[in-house]
């Protein structure tokens, strides 16, 4: 498909006249040809339009069926660990040599795949199915190819194979010119021909005799090479967990395993989908029922960066600095999957929802398919675990990447029944910066956060008084023309995250962090630590003395922290909203505004910089928590120390019409008064500002306050 960026919410791609030509290789027909045109084959009724759906499902709507698939799935048969395609040398072989090497099978070092088949340089991602629709028209038998990336005609080769008896001891054989085989089939047809404006492939059969079908599809490069296999079902294999199988052979992390592992033998026989024809011809709807488990979820983007994979990445805010850990973007197009885990638990009970955010390098399946994390954490507490691709392994969970996290929450939070107050922000590594940064930039949208060794946001962090180090860089700077530091302190990272932990106010968490850790070294993860304590927010820090970066993957054991998240519930409306923010954090191509918190909104800054809101609006009275701060240790996984501030009790608050506080670079805010019992009633206020401030309140009224101290009645 052509570039396109920032796209509204289209018209589903089936209801657009969409070219492209057939080309039947082997074929059995029962009735005469008629001629069906492209946009006929496309046509579907809107009602079967999905923005979202589980991958390898398949739906009978209105007598169409529809096949969705995985999506960035494409590697094709598993050579084997002896391959010198296998995914761990040609990534170490891309970070160790030009960033970005066409060599490479994917842009992650921790994103391997269980396939090991290539495409040329620039036709990436050019056989990997969406979608596939069959249909009865009259005599005709009308097939809808939908594929995620498509820049000519040619690019690909989509077959359909038909075992009319649904007897395998009957017909079968190889798929000639695709490179695959299966058992059974009677009928089929091979399409050379689609539109890259639309990535249709589409045309027509004659009906294909019997009342009971199997089908089975399958997508090729051009010469034949099958990349992607329909018809797999919602429990296809992501085996690589993280870490313990990460470079075991057939083990990838795009739920592709199962398929490479067939392609491997040749033999494709064991995907299909029965279906009756007499459902396709009186138009019968079956949607797809999928047990609680591991899957993956696709949702349509509004926004692209083009389509396809990009191996070398398109580079994000800071350029193409060719820094470790770098933001860049790989995985372009409209179709985003990311990782989900539905407990048995939540058939019983409302669930709760936790974002599972990865590292650097690795992708939505990588934490997530821990045993150990689906249980402590999935079945245990009875949440819906999440984990997005965030465009990839470099995102980095701002811009676009950001917008993806959004977006994703979004249709968790739509699709499935859920706790809203039960949302939990986590992530490891980069994925651990992430969730500090989700719960700060967005606090009254989380109950908590659970930090596993993340990124604070700049390897200059210290605990030192006043913070010598960066100070000592900025000297080196002016003696060498690029020392590392000074020029890639915050790799990827979009602010220095240790600036915003005082909006952690009423957002407990857990952070665990490896005293041999190499790659976030302890003295940025102290650095947190004494921030935590220093703003007064509710914490717990683990530091654990024998532990490196990638330990806690590797022992794959959760459950201090799932014990600690436990009783965590999200708090709506407190009395005291203290919300640092920063306009430039905003994007407006990606609709992201970093400008609420609580019953404060719309807050403007008056000019560049941090802006600060802390006020206090204590109307509504209620309880609020008494915190109790000392050290702790423990010996799970391994032995660790640690400080805490965690609810100890309540206290009653004293209810009184006052908005007290102070406001910093804000040149307008918006107060929510019912959310503080404050709509319509006498208010007594005491502001100190830095600035001329206009304080709209939503009940009708408006301060407009002067630098300084600002009193009265309202």
């Amino acid at each position: 498909m052509k570039p396109v960026q920032h796209l509204a919410w289209v018209l589903p791609l089936w209801l657009c006249a969409c070219g492209g030509n057939t080309d039947s290789t082997t074929a059995t027909s029962t009735s005469p040809s008629s001629v069906v045109s492209p946009a006929e084959a496309t046509a579907m009724p809107k009602q079967c339009a999905k923005q979202s759906w589980v991958a390898g499902t398949v739906d009978l709507c209105s007598g169409a069926l529809i096949y969705r698939d995985y999506v960035y799935d494409d590697y094709g048969a598993d050579a084997g660990a002896v391959s010198p395609q296998t995914p761990a040398v040609l990534n170490l072989t891309t970070r160790l040599g030009k960033r970005g090497s066409p060599v490479a099978t994917t842009p992650g070092l921790l994103s391997p795949t269980a396939g090991d088949q290539r495409y040329p340089q620039g036709l990436e991602n050019t056989a990997d199915l969406v979608q596939l629709t069959l249909r009865i028209q009259g005599n005709q038998l009308l097939v809808d190819f939908e594929l995620n990336t498509m820049f000519n005609s040619d690019d690909a080769l989509a077959a359909i194979a038909i075992d009319t008896d649904n007897n395998p001891a009957t017909g079968g054989g190889a798929w000639t010119p695709l490179k695959t085989s299966s058992a059974g089939w009677e009928v089929l047809k091979v399409f050379s021909s689609g539109d890259p404006d639309t990535n249709h492939i589409t045309g027509s059969m004659p009906l294909p005799a019997g009342k009971l079908w199997r089908v089975q599809a399958a997508v090729a490069q051009k010469d034949g090479t099958v990349m992607n296999v329909a018809f797999r079902g919602p429990n296809e294999q992501a085996k690589a967990d993280g870490l313990g199988q990460q470079f075991a052979p057939g083990a990838g992390n795009f739920w592709e395993d199962l398929q490479a592992a067939a392609l491997a033998r040749g033999d494709i026989s064991e995907f299909g989908a029965v279906v009756n024809v007499d459902d396709l011809r009186n138009g019968v709807n079956k949607p797809a029922e999928v047990a609680p488990g591991f899957h993956q979820r696709v949702y349509t983007s509004q926004y692209t960066l083009g389509e396809g994979i990009n191996m070398v990445g398109v580079p994000g805010q800071h350029g193409d600095t060719q820094m470790p850990c770098e933001q860049y973007f790989h995985y372009l197009g409209k179709y985003q999957p990311y990782g989900i885990y539905i407990p048995k638990a939540s058939a019983k009970a409302m669930p709760g929802v936790q974002l599972v955010m990865h590292g650097c390098e690795a992708n939505h399946a990588s934490q997530i398919n821990q045993p150990n994390m689906q249980q402590q954490f999935g079945e245990d507490l009875n949440r819906i675990l999440v984990a997005p691709l965030g465009r990839g392994p470099h995102g980095f969970y701002s811009g676009i990447s950001e917008r993806d996290v959004l977006d994703v929450l979004s249709d968790v939070q739509t699709t499935y029944p859920h706790d809203q107050d039960r949302v939990i922000a986590s992530g490891y590594s980069m994925g651990g910066y992430a969730a500090l940064r989700f719960a700060s930039l967005y606090p009254d949208r989380f109950a908590g956060l659970v930090n596993w060794v993340g990124f604070t946001g700049d390897v200059l962090n210290t605990p030192l008084p006043g913070n010598a180090l960066p100070g000592l860089t900025q000297n080196l700077a002016a003696m060498a023309p690029k020392p590392l530091l000074a020029s890639g302190s915050r790799l990827g990272a979009a602010e220095n995250i240790i600036d915003f932990i005082g909006n952690l106010q009423h957002v407990p968490s857990a952070n665990i962090y490896g005293m041999l850790d190499e790659l976030v070294q302890i003295n940025t993860s102290l650095a947190l630590a004494q921030r935590f304590d220093a703003v007064g927010v509710p914490y717990r820090f683990y530091l654990h003395p024998v532990a490196e970066h990638l330990t806690f993957m590797a022992l794959d054991n959760w459950q201090k922290e799932a014990d600690a998240s436990k009783p965590w519930s999200r708090i709506k409306n407190p009395a005291r909203v203290l919300y640092r923010t920063d306009a430039g954090l905003d994007n407006a191509q990606y609709n992201i505004r970093h400008d609420k918190a609580y019953w404060v909104s719309s807050i403007r800054a008056r000019s560049g910089g941090a802006s600060v809101v802390d006020l206090n609006a204590p109307a509504c009275g209620g309880q609020q928590p008494v915190y109790q701060t000392g050290f702790i240790q423990g010996l799970s996984p391994v032995p660790w120390v640690g400080q805490q501030r965690i609810q100890s009790q309540t206290q009653a608050v004293m209810a009184a019409n006052t908005l007290t506080g102070s406001l910093s670079n804000v040149r307008s805010l918006t107060i929510d008064t019912a959310a503080v019992c404050l709509s319509g009633k006498p208010l007594q206020y005491t502001l100190t500002a830095d600035g001329p401030v206009d304080v709209i309140l939503n009940d009708g009224r408006r301060l407009s306050l002067v630098a300084g101290e600002n009193k009265g009645n309202l």
